[in-house]
């Protein structure tokens, strides 16, 4: 996977710098523009096909250099409305009307889309418009001004509408030609469409019932995930409802609906919350799918190229309310499409190794339709497929049927965590009740070991001590059973104290011990094994003195490097290595072995907890437990830093002198 993604982010920007190639080839220009002919019963016509347009880069002609480039053939007749993406350019068009006889003289201009900043509209003045032949006036006089757009205030607009909208009465039987300047931050999409005002009326109802459906069912998801997310503390739900607000957000404002709730906001208001919606609803989407694909565990590298984008999206919010949007905006937009397509692919791989688990067909199910919504949006905006009202915004019913089915895959998801942390809750209840039942019979079991060790030893003291044996072999036989029963009862001794950290206090012992001379004594622990060869010990400073117990504190390192001997393959090495860094002592024991994941890692240190690359070794979990409570006794820490497949590195830090210690006492463990 680690080739094939570079090949699909080329593939995607050569992709978005075709579009406007594609763009010219649909934008071959059509005939001669035709009127558009309102007749008696026309309820509803689109100005697609009758209209021209002509652009000005260098955002210098006024109407009346437009009108004399009108008169001369300047202006290009269009046959469908095609969008513009983020432009600086200025665009004109002239739309061709006509009444035809019978027809109602009232009627109904809307255009959109809603988050256009500037819609300037000259309309022929009434007087002028039968003065000259075709119906078009030749000077600026004979024209009147509408203003439209998002900065004009909603106040102050000729209809109290989501889009721009304004009513026009025309002559029986003439042509009108309306002239139209466009200049906007925002991307360019224009649609224009003329109604009756009785359809008008039911298309509004129809289109507000939409857009109040479509919000209020956002709404209702933010506000339950939000408490759910919270009340679970569960961190892809969290950022799946901030994606959904983020919509939520970006539509409210888009679609001209917070116009008609809140009016009179200025123009550089809407532009930023349509502009900080995206890039934040495309942060709050990395962040969400750095939890569902678990990224933090199997692929750190491609996680943090999410947060590294994710903080450059965030970076990018000033830019909205600048022309610099004009530039940021594709480039959050193709990585958006880079991102969706990654995320096709590894829903697609996780519901093919999950086949038993239905969530990850519901993440790639929504993949699918954010990914179609967002290609079929932006070949709108870029000017490959028709902007007229049919497909006004694919991306807004793909978001809503996205959320949707994500919000299934994640509500099925939450259910399987809940089962598990309830399976895992009373798995955790019963070994604790064993750990009890086994830690009770194991401090007895010690006790009551104590009297006949001791007895086996003096037994074999006096016989030693008689000089009844003399052969050789008996006198190193005799050594070898006290050595045994010596051990035997450390090892009692060590349960004993094991007892003793687990009610919450250790008898130490501290005296001063060389840093090189502790390290040794693990050493000598493998003498004379394979281990022994395996083990590679550095000590930087090894006359550095500490006031520890030594028999404890040398129990806990042997621990982690026995730890890293038995789970580590054969023929790899073992390194411990021990200095200062400023705050103290450092030992450290690093591994090559099996490795462990971050939620491991976090239960290091549990009594009876092993981890699951330890299946088929020998072991019980105590030994990292006593190694824990051990160091915290001494008023040190023990950290974990494992790769999966890579190895560990356990790490003991100990205080910088032994002053915090008491010279002989309880201390409590941590």
């Amino acid at each position: 996977m680690s080739v094939r993604l570079p090949r699909i982010a080329r593939l995607f920007v050569l992709l978005w710098a075709a579009l406007p190639w594609f763009a010219g080839v649909a934008h071959a220009a059509g005939a001669a523009v035709e009127p558009l002919l309102l007749g008696p019963t026309t309820t509803s016509a689109t100005l697609a096909g009758h209209f021209a347009r002509l652009i000005d880069p260098d955002r210098k002609l006024d109407f009346a250099d437009v009108l004399n480039a009108d008169a001369e053939g300047g202006m290009e007749p269009r046959e469908d409305f095609r969008g513009a993406g983020q432009t600086r350019d200025i665009h004109w068009y002239r739309f061709d009307l006509m009444r035809a006889p019978g027809a109602p003289a009232d009627w109904l201009l809307e255009m959109g889309e809603a988050y256009i900043d500037h819609l300037d509209l000259f309309i022929p003045k009434a007087t002028a418009a039968a003065k000259v032949a075709g119906g078009r006036p030749q000077e600026p006089a004979a024209y009147r001004l509408v203003r439209l757009g998002d900065f004009v205030p909603f106040s102050q607009r000729p209809m109290k509408t989501r889009l721009h909208a304004l009513p026009l009465t025309l002559p029986e039987g003439k042509p009108v030609s309306l002239y139209l300047r466009v200049d906007s931050v925002s991307a360019i999409r224009l649609s224009a469409r003329v109604w009756s005002p009785s359809a008008y009326i039911g298309h509004q109802t129809t289109d507000l019932l939409f857009q109040g459906l479509f919000l209020g069912v956002l709404g209702i998801l933010v506000l339950g995930y939000v408490a759910l997310g919270l009340l679970l503390r569960d961190g892809a739900l969290l950022a799946y409802t901030g994606y959904v607000a983020t919509v939520f957000c970006y539509y409210l404002f888009a679609n001209g609906i917070a116009a008609t709730l809140l009016p009179d906001l200025p123009g550089w208001f809407m532009n930023m919350m349509v502009g900080s919606s995206g890039f934040l609803g495309f942060a709050a989407a990395l962040i969400m799918w750095v939890y569902i694909l678990d990224l933090r565990t199997w692929a750190p590298w491609l996680r943090r190229c999410y947060q590294g984008l994710a903080l450059l999206a965030l970076l990018m919010l000033p830019s909205t309310v600048s022309p610099l949007y004009t530039l940021t905006n594709p480039i959050v937009t193709v990585s958006a499409l880079i991102v969706v397509v990654v995320a096709l692919v590894l829903t697609a791989r996780m519901a093919w190794l999950n086949r038993g688990d239905p969530t990850p067909r519901f993440y790639l199910a929504s993949t699918l339709i954010s990914l179609g919504g967002l290609l079929l949006t932006q070949m709108s905006l870029r000017g490959v497929l028709p902007a007229d009202f049919a497909v006004a915004d694919p991306y807004q019913i793909s978001s809503m049927l996205a959320v949707l089915v994500l919000g299934t895959g994640l509500a099925l998801r939450i259910g399987r965590l809940q089962t598990e942390r309830l399976r895992a809750r009373e798995e955790s209840a019963f070994a604790t009740k064993r750990a009890e039942e086994q830690r009770s019979f194991v401090a007895m079991l010690s006790h009551e070991f104590r009297t006949p060790l001791a007895s086996i030893d003096s037994a074999a003291q006096m016989i030693e001590l008689s000089g009844a044996v003399e052969a050789p072999s008996a006198v190193t036989r005799l050594q070898r059973i006290r050595n045994t029963t010596r051990k035997m009862a450390e090892l009692v001794e060590l349960f004993l104290s094991a007892d003793a950290l687990d009610q919450g206090a250790l008898a130490l012992k501290p005296e001063p011990v060389a840093l090189g001379q502790l390290l040794e004594e693990v050493r000598a622990g493998l003498t004379g094994t394979e281990a022994e060869e395996r083990l590679e010990l550095s000590v930087e400073v090894p006359d550095r003195a500490l006031l520890a117990d030594a028999p404890f504190l040398g129990v806990a390192i042997g621990n982690l490097v026995q730890n890293a001997l038995r789970y580590s393959p054969p023929e790899t090495p073992v390194r411990v290595s021990a200095g200062e860094d400023g705050s103290g002592i450092v030992i450290r024991v690093a591994d090559r072995g099996r490795g462990m994941s971050p939620d491991e890692v976090e239960r290091i240190g549990s009594i009876y907890f092993r981890a699951s690359s330890s299946r088929g070794t020998k072991g019980s979990g105590l030994g990292l437990y006593m190694t824990q409570k051990i160091v915290a006794a001494h008023g040190g820490t023990l950290t974990v830093e494992s790769v999966r497949d890579e190895g560990s590195v356990f790490t003991i830090r100990l205080p910088d002198d032994g002053a915090k210690l008491p010279a002989v006492g309880r201390l409590a463990a941590q």
